[in-house]
């Protein structure tokens, strides 16, 4: 009988491991709220019309989680924006990096400019840590500031493995 007991408790260890809430499935609704300012900008010019530029601008900042619990929140938040005043770009990549190290990747578009306010969509990409295989997409909004402040609403919903 002890032979017995001896044995059976790896495997009811094993048991609550596996069945523990970082073994499953994590996710859900997401809204952040994150302030931005410009770290580096650089526009080209274009001679195929007047006022045709191709720029690339850096942002960063914080990102405070409204709605998710600890998912993201107070992470460092970074833009690099892509724009052509033609319309061939307009859009760019997020990178959210947590206290601890990990990494969440997201690209956007933009989809509506009537300033100050411009509206788009992103997608999570993929992630580092914690974050590894993220999925998940929503909308955003940014309230452009000033020439070189912004901030900026992101909803949606996240899904971890």
């Amino acid at each position: 009988m002890q032979h017995v007991l001896r044995c059976g408790l790896p495997i009811t260890a094993l048991l609550i491991a596996c069945s523990s809430p970082t073994w499953a499935e994590q996710g859900g609704p997401w809204r952040g709220r994150a302030v931005l300012v410009v770290t580096s900008e650089k526009s080209v010019p274009v001679a195929d019309k007047e006022k045709h530029t191709v720029s690339v601008t850096e942002y960063d900042g914080a990102v405070f989680t409204e709605v998710g619990g600890a998912f993201l929140a107070n992470a460092r938040y970074q833009v690099t924006d892509l724009t052509d005043t033609s319309g061939m770009v307009s859009g760019g990549y997020k990178t959210f990096t947590d206290a601890d190290g990990s990494k969440v990747f997201a690209r956007y578009a933009l989809k509506q400019m009537a300033l100050p306010v411009l509206k788009g969509e992103w997608e999570f990409l993929d992630g580092t840590g914690k974050y590894k295989g993220i999925s998940g997409r929503g909308r955003y909004e940014v309230h452009v500031v000033s020439n070189t402040v912004l901030w900026d609403l992101l909803e949606g919903e996240y899904k971890l493995p």
